[in-house]
Formats: C-alpha cells, sequence, structure tokens
C-alpha cells in the first residue's frame, strides 16, 4: 500500500508542475499591441507577436468610434486576429484617451490588465516602422519601466490626476521620454 501512496504522491508533485504551453488556435493570431489613432474616426492597428512568429501578423481599421474599429478589427488582416492577449496599447495624440480607456475596459477581450503607451508620430506611424513592437515593449519593461495599465490610468482621469505616459519612437520601439497627459486632453 505504500508503494502505491508513494507513486501516486510522485506523479502528483509532478503533474502539478506541468503546464500545458499556450498555442494559436488554427488560423487565429494572438494581437499582442493595438494601435489607436484619432478621435473620430478612430483607426487601430493590431500587430501579433511572440518569440515564435517569423512575421508578425497585422490588421487595421478605421471606423466612426473604438467600438465600432474593435468589432471589425478581427477581420482586417490576411488571419483572424484575437483581442484576448493584448498587453501594450499604444496610443497617438489626438485620442479621446478616456473614452478609449473606458470602451477598452467594457470590452471583454481587452480588459485592464494592458498598459498604455503614447507614440510621438502616431500609433499606427510607429507599428508600421516596427518589426515585432512587442519584444521591445517588453525589453523596455525589463529595464524596469513601468507604464500605467488601462485601469490605472483611468482612474487617475477620473480623479483628474495628471498621467504620466512613457513616450515612444523609432523602430524598436524606443521609450524617448515620459509626457504628462491631463484629463481635459
Amino acid at each position: 500500500m505504500k508503494k502505491w501512496l508513494v507513486l501516486a504522491l510522485c506523479a502528483v508533485v509532478a503533474l502539478a508542475g506541468w503546464k500545458p504551453v499556450p498555442k494559436e488556435p488554427e488560423g487565429l493570431a494572438l494581437v499582442r499591441v493595438l494601435g489607436v489613432d484619432g478621435s473620430g474616426p478612430i483607426t487601430l492597428t493590431a500587430v501579433c507577436g511572440g518569440e515564435d512568429q517569423e512575421e508578425p501578423g497585422r490588421g487595421q481599421c478605421t471606423e466612426v468610434d473604438f467600438e465600432s474599429a474593435l468589432e471589425r478589427l478581427p477581420w482586417s488582416g490576411e488571419e483572424e486576429l484575437s483581442l484576448t492577449s493584448v498587453s501594450y496599447i499604444i496610443v497617438g495624440r489626438d485620442v479621446d484617451l478616456k473614452t478609449v480607456l473606458l470602451a477598452a475596459l467594457r470590452n471583454e477581450e481587452l480588459g485592464a490588465s494592458a498598459t498604455v503607451w503614447l507614440a510621438e508620430e502616431g500609433a499606427a506611424a510607429l507599428l508600421e516602422g516596427c518589426g515585432d513592437p512587442a519584444s521591445g515593449l517588453d525589453l523596455i519593461k525589463r529595464q524596469e519601466i513601468e507604464a500605467p495599465t488601462v485601469v490605472e490610468a483611468l482612474a487617475k482621469l477620473e480623479r483628474g490626476e495628471v498621467l504620466s505616459l512613457p513616450l515612444l519612437a523609432g523602430e524598436k520601439p524606443s521609450l524617448i521620454d515620459w509626457e504628462e497627459w491631463r484629463s481635459g486632453e
């Protein structure tokens, strides 16, 4: 009886450390970076990514508002795009940030944990020039540079506080500065 108990315990310990590796479902690309430009019409730029992808999938669409653009975005690329893995939201200076953050928070796929960044020349322009922006942003995060999450940024704007967003430019992208965003902007 002790042998079976020991074998069962070993099996439980071995299985406890095992995690399946998440994979993209066939024909579905996981968006890691979402770019937002404009306050009406809104242009969304999606870039998929991950270490296992040679060339990240991309999609882009323009609609009258953020919610409409989110609905159309999954079918704007060469394969269906999923917004369930968005880690980074990059905004242009011309967005209605409070509206975008509130819509992102209400969206079941996007959620509150994506971090918010500002693109110096606009999100679409930044993302078009980047091969794999998620890897560049991952590198910035490993340097202990903390961008606010959607919920943190929205809370600051709702309280009328100054929100500091990391300002990005370049091909990696690279952090070039921090910029203050006030709730009236």
